[in-house]
């Protein structure tokens, strides 16, 4: 069997041409895909546990915690307490993250609105359904 008829080399360089694309645009903003990804994932208005944005993306707790370093130094996020528990922090987006989300949620609806326009509704239903069982049986082979 070859590379190209494996799924997972054909979902990595994907995912990996995805991740240029995205490059691209996010260092005139935020520097990486990854800080805009976080951004993108905390909430607007009530903000985001950091201990529920790591299991959210997929990232490991010290590549989290060093981009929630990147994005609070760069005045994107602050951190305040969580009032139910002190251990904790909730990560909030300052008037520069809300704006680094904002262009970065255009940035996904665009490349979103390019792909759809490229195929029926059928085939992008049959394309979530497949990643949806994919994601079922790695998540039941653990």
């Amino acid at each position: 069997m070859e590379p190209e008829d494996t799924i997972d080399y054909n979902i990595r360089k994907t995912w990996f041409n995805i991740t240029k694309m995205y490059n691209r645009t996010a260092t005139d903003y935020m520097a990486s895909t990854s800080l805009a990804m976080i951004v993108l994932n905390i909430d607007m208005i009530e903000g985001t546990p950091s201990t529920q944005l790591g299991p959210n993306m997929g990232m490991e707790s010290t590549s989290l915690s060093r981009s929630l370093n990147k994005l609070e130094k760069s005045g994107y996020i602050t951190r305040k307490p969580d009032p139910k528990d002190k251990r904790k922090s909730i990560i909030h987006l300052t008037k520069s993250g809300l704006a680094g989300r904002e262009v970065a949620k255009e940035i996904v609806l665009d490349f979103n609105n390019k792909v759809f326009s490229h195929f029926n509704k059928s085939e992008m239903d049959t394309f979530f359904n497949i990643l949806k069982k994919i994601n079922h049986i790695i998540n039941n082979e653990k």
